[in-house]
């Protein structure tokens, strides 16, 4: 079985340079949208013409990454913006990762519309 989010955007152009220009994500049209690409065969779905796009309060997909911190890092090189301590009920370090979440860190961040996303790395123990 294939499952990957589904994610209502208000403009598919502006959605589209945010995932595959800012996030590096490769995509291709689908019906209704357009299907994003990632690591080992994951996808995302961006559903186009949604008004109430990223109303969600929570994260409505989650990136997997070996280094939480140098993928942070890269992200901010390529504009992207992260959720800073203001925003998240967690205490961050300096590079706005969680230090507070045994077994993780994640870094959060939202797409064009609001949608909350995270990046995150699994730690030992």
């Amino acid at each position: 079985m294939h499952a990957g989010p589904v994610i209502a955007v208000s403009d598919l152009d502006r959605a589209r340079e945010f995932y595959e220009g800012g996030l590096g994500l490769a995509g291709e049209p689908t019906p209704g949208g357009w299907l994003l690409h990632a690591d080992d065969g994951t996808v995302i779905y961006l559903l186009a013409g949604f008004s109430d796009a990223g109303t969600a309060s929570w994260p409505v997909a989650s990136f997997r990454v070996v280094d939480v911190r140098a993928t942070v890092r890269e992200l901010r090189s390529r504009g992207i913006a992260f959720l800073g301590p203001a925003e998240l009920p967690f205490e961050l370090d300096d590079d706005g990762v969680s230090a507070d979440t045994a077994g993780v860190q994640v870094a959060w961040l939202r797409d064009p519309d609001g949608s909350v996303l995270t990046v995150f790395s699994r730690t030992a123990g």
